[in-house]
């Protein structure tokens, strides 16, 4: 069970859909939004297909990757599945 300030997925290489996507999600329960009808572009704060490669089913390395996007923190971390942490940026300062 997740609280309001955070949102965690864990997302498996072999599902039906890229990580890129499984982030949007991710990003869209943490913030509320629907961002397919926005003017939200993933690509404008990372590159999605290097996201998607970087945790390929078949890496070997442990990775971590963390990047700020539309108010949000992102954190993605794994080696073969990925664990996606989406938690609100401090609004002070």
């Amino acid at each position: 069970m997740s609280n309001s300030d955070e949102t965690r997925e864990r997302y498996e290489p072999d599902q039906n859909r890229e990580l890129s996507t499984a982030v949007l999600g991710a990003i869209e329960d943490q913030t509320g939004k629907d961002l397919t009808n926005s003017e939200f572009q993933l690509y404008d704060d990372i590159n999605p297909d290097a996201l998607n490669n970087l945790f390929r089913e078949d890496a070997s390395a442990n990775t971590t990757v963390q990047f700020d996007t539309d108010s949000v923190t992102v954190t993605l971390w794994g080696d073969g599945a990925v664990e996606i942490q989406v938690s609100s940026q401090d609004e002070d300062g």
